[in-house]
């Protein structure tokens, strides 16, 4: 009788053992599969479907740091940047058109101004760029939607388009060639005609 109280208490000490052992089983706690679907799926709805307005250019950004206040700035700053990127670029790429066709080329005085440029064209950029939305994920994460108005492109591109001018007409030599003309010219139309929601 002792032996087999024994023996039965033995196979519930091996039972309640290798049951307390076993590894839970997902599926028995629901709570932590959403969680993790919600942070997976933590991406604002106007980063899945950007704004397409006739008055603004958009730019988003993500980050996802230790530091709260540092997430927060650098989702912000990549949000801008992304605006600065599709200005910069555009603009650039006249403006090197521009240098071509008139033949000013690789001298140290153009690539000294188109450096000035760029850098003028990112500074008034991120002056006029807003936050205007955040997104904050379970997770961490911190989304951003910058904004800048059109007309503050407006005001780049007339900056832009003065600067070139002065520095076509300090290059006298340049300036009285028809070529160099005609290529102001031409670059004043591009950047008018730049599109940068496309």
């Amino acid at each position: 009788m002792k032996k087999s109280i024994l023996f039965f208490g033995m196979v519930l000490t091996c039972v309640f053992v290798l049951t307390a052992c076993q590894t839970p089983n997902v599926a028995n706690y629901p709570s932590q599969g959403v969680g993790q679907q919600q942070e997976n799926l933590c991406i604002p709805e106007w980063v899945k479907n950007p704004n397409d307005t006739a008055d603004a250019i958009y730019g988003t950004g993500e980050a996802k740091l230790r530091n709260h206040a540092l997430t927060m700035e650098a989702a912000d700053g990549r949000a801008r940047t992304q605006i600065v990127k599709t200005i910069k670029t555009k603009i650039d790429a006249r403006f090197k058109d521009f240098m071509q066709e008139s033949g000013v080329g690789e001298e140290a005085q153009s690539l000294q101004f188109v450096e000035a440029l760029s850098k003028q064209i990112s500074s008034d950029t991120l002056h006029g760029c807003k936050i205007i939305k955040r997104e904050f994920c379970p997770d961490g994460k911190i989304w951003s939607l910058a904004m800048l108005p059109l007309n503050e492109v407006d005001r780049i591109k007339a900056l832009t388009k003065q600067k070139a001018n002065d520095f076509v007409v300090n290059k006298k030599a340049l300036y009285n060639e028809f070529k160099s003309k005609q290529a102001f010219d031409d670059f004043q139309k591009d950047l008018d005609a730049l599109n940068f929601k496309e």
